[in-house]
């Protein structure tokens, strides 16, 4: 399992609730990763995900979570950070750098075919745009 932090029910919680995005209803961790710690979050407005960042610190990360926003924001299909109300997108659970970000649909391809590369390639194609 790719958990390497547990986050507790009240932590994750009090994220949730510090970020307007309602109350905890489920935290579930994702066994799936190889670098950072994953969980499922479902709140009463919504699911998400909640990363605990366990290699990169928190001055790498703003750039990254700006960008994960700015492309979500053009409407491609990316996870979007959600910030709190003075606009900050990077905070800390169990004394990790940690994100909320929106939860995708959809699953990972362990051996994608010709069709998810080209969809992949159109994806690519319109963020350059």
């Amino acid at each position: 399992m790719a958990v390497f932090t547990e986050v507790s029910p009240e932590a994750a919680s009090a994220l949730v609730a510090r970020l307007g995005a309602g109350e905890l209803l489920s935290l579930q961790g994702i066994g799936a990763g190889i670098e950072n710690t994953n969980y499922f979050v479902t709140t009463d407005r919504g699911e998400w995900v909640l990363t605990l960042f366990e290699r990169l610190n928190a001055t790498q990360l703003p750039f990254y979570l700006g960008l994960m926003q700015h492309l979500a924001r053009k409407g491609l299909p990316v996870p979007e950070p959600r910030a709190d109300g003075t606009g900050q997108m990077l905070h800390s659970v169990a004394g990790k750098p940690a994100a909320l970000v929106t939860r995708l649909s959809g699953q990972h391809q362990l051996a994608p075919d010709l069709h998810h590369c080209a969809q992949l390639g159109q994806l690519l194609a319109r963020m350059h745009l």
